[in-house]
């Protein structure tokens, strides 16, 4: 019975030293039997249902090929499952087998016959089902225990231990205060409205190491829209571990892994408040710019060329101020063919120069800073009274969870640790104080500022560090998106004598104020210079 001898495993977690304890009983059956074995075939880290063909399963399309010859009478394996793990490829697999006169030989089994194939076919695909079921029920508890079943995301770092039995608890994770400091950054920068691009490639240019030690790569901060993976999408970063976010499918022709989004309602969320790295007000604004940049074409979601594209309209015709040829400006609407009379242009850095000078001007205009300040002050007054109101119901709290933790742990000394429900129940006690004592210590960071002429003078020098910073290449990036959002539009209209513009601008003086508030403003003001 000339005979090929034919070895699998699945993943790469599992031992690859199956492999070589498959061929050795098997060769020990061959020997036993007077078999002479021709070949040997191996697929190492392919899943039994990953299909026939070369790209799939290059050992076994290697081993189908070698029993076309003819020449072959039986392939000798240790079980059904490790040929296959799906219905369909077993039986054609096994037909393929019998058209060239070889037969299939399990160890455990015997001879693989059509009824006996079809039986074990049913039970190997079956059994892959349970184990995906399996895995998947055992990663749910996990995260219910608040433990992570998956990789360890960039900003923590492992803090696995002993429990009170001996046994090794993993999953357990714990800020690395050097990481999250990047990780807040990252945020921060896109907030303001910086790409991934610019962010990955000046973290990479500060040397700075990404994720496992390689280059930061704009497709790590940026979400997946399928996976809903990326930073800054990364619920763990406010404390919340999700699971179950995706489903693996099989395509059935290529077998192919696909990922599909499950609904939000399948999610499983813990909260677990010990990993917070980002504040809710700076996660909601990144998810904000998120869904402005979420739309069907990439191009239309490029950062302007200039610090003032877009925003320049003709004074005459309404129409487009934009970049004509070089570095010069003028009516869009008149190149194309619109009856517009105003025909003047302007280079980018008188442009540029005589808009930042006006809108300086506007944010020191003395109604603007008294709106500023009057904002101010009613902002800081406002969580001032919230603060107040909250920290008494917050101490209270915070001295009942303290003491029903000083409870349990006198139990657990006792002797109550060997009970499951003494330990889960102190977790979640300790889980809740410290989620008291940190919501405590932000109230107590809300300073109650009284009025005083130097927050006018603090606010000038916000204004004036804003166009200097657009001065230094470093800053630039970050101070570009800041302006924009101050300006409402710019009007550009014929000097009434001689050449140029007059530059007039008007600023969303909402922005202005929400600069430091986040509140809305008044009347608008403008400025008109003469270029």
């Amino acid at each position: 019975m000339r005979t090929l001898i034919y070895a699998r495993y699945s993943s790469q977690l599992q031992n690859s030293r199956s492999i070589d304890q498959q061929i050795g009983v098997c060769r020990d059956r061959a020997s036993r039997e007077g078999w002479p074995v021709v070949d040997v075939f191996t697929d190492y880290a392919i899943g039994g249902g990953a299909g026939t063909d070369e790209s799939q399963r290059p050992g076994l399309a290697a081993m189908l090929t070698r029993v076309d010859q003819g020449d072959i009478d039986q392939v000798l394996i240790d079980t059904t499952s490790r040929l296959a793990r799906n219905q369909g490829d077993a039986h054609h697999i096994r037909e393929r087998l019998n058209f060239h006169g070889a037969r299939l030989f399990t160890l455990g089994d015997g001879e693989i016959d059509s009824f006996k194939g079809a039986i074990k076919g049913l039970l190997d695909e079956q059994q892959r089902v349970e184990l995906r079921h399996n895995i998947k029920r055992g990663q749910a508890g996990t995260v219910r225990q608040g433990r992570s079943p998956a990789g360890l995301a960039y900003g923590y770092r492992l803090a696995n231990r002993i429990d009170e039995g001996g046994r090794a608890v993993r999953g357990l994770r714990e800020v690395d205060e050097d990481q999250a400091a990047i990780v807040h950054r990252i945020f921060t920068e896109y907030a303001a409205g910086r790409s991934p691009v610019a962010i990955a490639r000046q973290l990479n240019a500060e040397g700075i190491s990404g994720p496992r030690g390689k280059n930061w790569r704009a497709s790590t901060i940026r979400p997946d829209r399928t996976r809903g993976n990326g930073m800054l999408s990364n619920r763990l970063y406010v404390g919340q571990l999700v699971h179950n976010r995706t489903s693996k499918v099989i395509e059935p022709v290529t077998r192919t892994t696909r990922i599909r989004p499950n609904p939000e309602s399948a999610w499983i969320i813990e909260s677990v408040p010990q990993l917070r790295i980002i504040d809710d007000v700076l996660w909601e604004a990144v998810q904000a710019e998120l869904e402005r940049n979420r739309i069907t074409k990439p191009v239309y979601a490029r950062r302007p060329r200039h610090i003032l594209s877009g925003l320049g309209q003709c004074g005459t015709c309404g129409g487009a101020w934009n970049i004509s040829t070089g570095r010069f400006w003028s009516c869009g609407a008149r190149r194309d063919g619109e009856p517009c009379t105003n025909n003047r242009t302007i280079s980018t850095e008188s442009y540029e120069r005589h808009a930042l000078a006006a809108l300086q001007d506007q944010l020191l205009h003395p109604d603007v800073v008294s709106a500023y300040v009057r904002d101010y002050h009613e902002e800081y007054a406002r969580r001032a009274r919230q603060g107040r109101q909250r920290k008494a119901a917050l101490d209270r709290q915070l001295q009942a969870a303290s003491a029903k933790v000083e409870r349990l742990v006198s139990a657990i000394a006792e002797g109550g640790g060997e009970f499951a429900e003494i330990r889960e129940a102190l977790r979640a006690a300790r889980i809740e104080r410290d989620r008291i004592a940190a919501e405590l210590a932000e109230i107590e960071a809300v300073r109650v500022i009284a009025l005083h002429p130097a927050i006018a003078e603090e606010y000038r020098r916000q204004v004036t560090d804003l166009r200097t910073a657009l001065a230094e290449p470093a800053a630039r990036a970050a101070a570009i998106p800041v302006l924009r959002e101050l300006i409402d539009r710019i009007i550009l209209t014929p000097n009434a004598t001689g050449r140029g513009v007059t530059v007039e601008v008007r600023p969303r003086l909402s922005a202005v104020v929400e600069l430091a508030t986040g509140e809305s403003a008044s009347p608008t003001i403008s400025d008109r210079r003469a270029v």
